[in-house]
């Protein structure tokens, strides 16, 4: 939903993502470099000899000495828009005539529509001259021709060739695409670089294919060795190639101007820079303090935009092309991403989740750092990164807010069960104490009050209810102060134990101790009440220690953590029959207090389900 409703702030950062992959690819796996493009540069050195404003004649002698040192192309990135000086201007006619191989750029206002502004007859003659009839599919999203700087005709018509060198940057102002044809009516017109990189290639308009959003492919190109080859250049909609930047300004060969109009006073340097030149296709261009002609590219804020065409040209003669990763791929990563994270959060642990989606994040960055650098395609990694960011972080605040309400649940209902610090330690490691049922040794509690139900036969419902409530508020208080377990509430009666979840291994004197201290708080409750007028409380209690199946017990629908087994059903018994007021424990309890309570023994006792009478003891009360 973000990238919908906000594309342009996140394909800037996809871009500014990109810019910085440059810069370490450079490091580690620098891109090929045509060594036969060199830049002359009108620098410092050279404006402070010359003057900012130098006469034409000079870049006549620029012609001639380059025609000497056997350049084979020349290309400015400045626009001779009209005469100036007739004999400067006769010089540099005739040097280009003698030259044969110079380019020379014209400048057009980028449009997305058709232009209705009419140019000079004499402009718009040169144009339609010039433009190219290409096979060509899909262009409507071509740049079209707008307002024209156009080289000043005498000089066009002896280039070699001419071409517009207008550029655009991206939304974030960065230069990092090139138009390589624009439309021009019903025919293209093609940049300055492109003209000239069909030169070179040997191809012609008629081996041009433009297959609009795609590619234009220069067919039966001939390249350094001599073959020939299809060359296929990826575009945008708009007809742009992504530049393959291979680095700062520096990374080109550079020459001053000045150099070379000195050099041509001596015959042995103009052999020596032939020696080491000849063949090169230069870039003349200005790059002095104080020129407006720069830009931002992802190596330099201020880039000198010469640089630009020279690096465009590098991208298509060393065939180092950046390609976009079709879509169909791309949508197809992103659904698999999808489906990794929904497998992770269904199946993985909030920890393991985290974990797996950072490794997933890390594995597909460095998959997509790969692909830029050593396959030269270029995968979103903004996109993806985030959603894999976003949907982890909306997974785990909505894991954490559901486990807060489940945790609350939980903690409601046990705490009516078990006392707060075993309560504390399930919800924080469930898994360490209500695990699959075990056998183990623990004190059973039963009781129940006496004659309750002849006494709830005189009572309202709200009377009942409150007073049970009061009961068991006061008894389930002792015992938790002693750390026992609530296992249920049956009627009247009270269901309690010790030993576990939480392993005790005085169970046996925590839970007479309580059931001591319970039968003293119901002297009081039993005093508060006849004053009140309500029944006189009294209460049985019945303990058993024994080996039984603790756990959760029950079905798949419900379960319950209980406890089982015959020696549950004897602490039972014992409070049946024990003295009202009074505590009955059995022979194994008696054993386990070890005389830390006193207790004196009764006459055994048959209980249901055994042949032999037990022996008992019941607990002395203060």
């Amino acid at each position: 939903m973000l990238f919908i409703v906000f594309p342009g702030v996140f394909q800037s950062w996809d871009r500014q993502t990109i810019d910085r992959l440059f810069v370490i690819r450079e490091q580690i796996h620098p891109s090929p470099y045509d060594s036969t493009i060199v830049h002359i540069d009108i620098d410092n050195s050279s404006i402070k000899k010359l003057s900012y404003y130098f006469p034409r004649r000079l870049h006549a002698d620029l012609f001639d000495v380059t025609r000497r040192m056997e350049f084979s192309a020349l290309l400015y990135d400045i626009i001779f828009a009209q005469r100036l000086n007739t004999i400067d201007d006769t010089l540099l006619l005739d040097a280009v005539k003698k030259y044969g191989s110079g380019y020379f750029p014209v400048a057009f206002e980028l449009k997305d529509i058709q232009s209705s502004a009419k140019m000079e007859p004499e402009e718009a003659k040169y144009l339609d001259s010039t433009a190219w009839s290409l096979s060509a599919v899909d262009t409507s999203s071509f740049y079209h021709s707008g307002g024209t700087l156009l080289t000043w005709p005498s000089l066009s018509n002896l280039s070699r060739g001419v071409g517009f060198i207008s550029v655009s940057t991206d939304a974030d102002g960065v230069f990092r695409r090139v138009p390589l044809v624009i439309r021009y009516k019903n025919k293209f017109y093609p940049s300055m670089v492109f003209r000239m990189a069909c030169d070179l290639l040997k191809v012609q308009p008629d081996n041009i294919i433009i297959d609009g959003g795609n590619s234009i492919t220069l067919r039966n190109s001939t390249v350094r060795d001599g073959s020939k080859k299809d060359i296929v250049i990826p575009i945008d909609d708009q007809g742009n190639m992504v530049i393959n930047w291979i680095g700062q300004w520096e990374r080109m060969k550079h020459i001053s101007f000045i150099t070379l109009l000195d050099a041509a006073q001596d015959q042995d340097e103009v052999e020596a820079f032939a020696e080491q030149y000849r063949g090169s296709i230069a870039f003349v261009g200005d790059v002095s303090t104080g020129i407006s002609d720069v830009g931002p590219i992802p190596f330099e804020q201020s880039f000198p935009l010469v640089g630009l065409h020279a690096n465009t040209l590098n991208t298509i003669l060393t065939e180092n092309f950046l390609r976009q990763i079709h879509l169909k791929y791309f949508v197809t990563i992103v659904v698999m991403l999808a489906l990794l994270m929904i497998f992770f959060s269904y199946r993985l642990s909030s920890v393991v989740y985290t974990a797996s989606s950072l490794l997933l994040l890390i594995l597909y960055l460095v998959a997509g750092c790969a692909l830029f650098i050593y396959g030269n395609t270029i995968v979103s990694l903004i996109f993806p990164s985030l959603s894999i960011v976003l949907s982890t972080g909306t997974v785990l605040t909505y894991r954490y807010i559901t486990e807060e309400k489940e945790k609350e649940q939980l903690r409601a209902r046990f705490e009516s069960y078990f006392p707060p610090a075993v309560v504390k330690q399930m919800l924080e490691n469930p898994d360490s104490l209500m695990t699959k049922p075990r056998i183990q040794e623990i004190t059973i509690m039963f009781s129940d009050i006496k004659s309750f139900t002849n006494h709830s036969s005189r009572m309202t419902p709200e009377e009942i209810s409150g007073s049970l409530s009061e009961y068991f508020e006061a008894m389930t208080a002792i015992v938790f102060k002693y750390e026992g377990t609530v296992d249920k509430f049956i009627g009247d009666g009270l269901m309690v134990f010790y030993g576990a979840p939480e392993t005790q291994e005085d169970h046996a004197l925590r839970c007479v101790q309580a059931a001591i201290e319970m039968q003293k708080k119901c002297r009081e409750i039993r005093k508060k009440w006849e004053s009140e007028g309500r029944f006189p409380l009294q209460i049985r209690i019945g303990i058993n220690t024994g080996k039984v199946i603790v756990g959760d017990l029950g079905s798949e629908r419900r379960k319950e953590y209980t406890v089982i087994g015959s020696d549950v059903n004897l602490a039972q018994r014992l409070e049946s029959n024990a003295p009202v007021g009074g505590i009955l424990i059995s022979e194994s309890t008696f054993r386990s207090l070890q005389g830390t309570i006193a207790a004196q023994p009764r006459e055994p006792i048959l209980v249901k389900g055994l042949d032999a009478p037990i022996a008992v003891h019941e607990i002395l009360i203060d």
